[in-house]
């Protein structure tokens, strides 16, 4: 999800200024970030669908971490063995 969209957020929250669903490259990581291991793409719904072995990860901008939008988990992400794990990524915009 791509947030934030508005430079001033209300309240009450504007409809208009809510997150949105965001096409972009990202990676998948080890779960300290130091080594990529596959490159993933969201469809327009910001929706993504990757096969992992059984273990803990990080999901992060394919681009350089300087660029904005910048993407990335809250946190390692845990695939567990014949399982779906379903995980939310924020995209900053920068917008202040």
């Amino acid at each position: 999800m791509l947030g934030p969209t508005c430079p001033v957020m209300q309240d009450p929250p504007d409809p208009q200024c809510a997150d949105k669903p965001y096409k972009t490259a990202l990676v998948i990581t080890t779960d300290d970030e130091a080594r990529v291991l596959k490159t993933i793409y969201t469809d327009v719904n910001g929706a993504f669908r990757a096969e992992l072995p059984p273990g803990t990860y990080a999901i992060r901008s394919a681009a350089a971490a300087n660029i904005l939008p910048y993407c990335s988990t809250q946190g390692p992400v845990t695939v567990a063995a014949g399982a779906f794990s379903n995980v939310a990524v924020s995209c900053d915009t920068g917008i202040r």
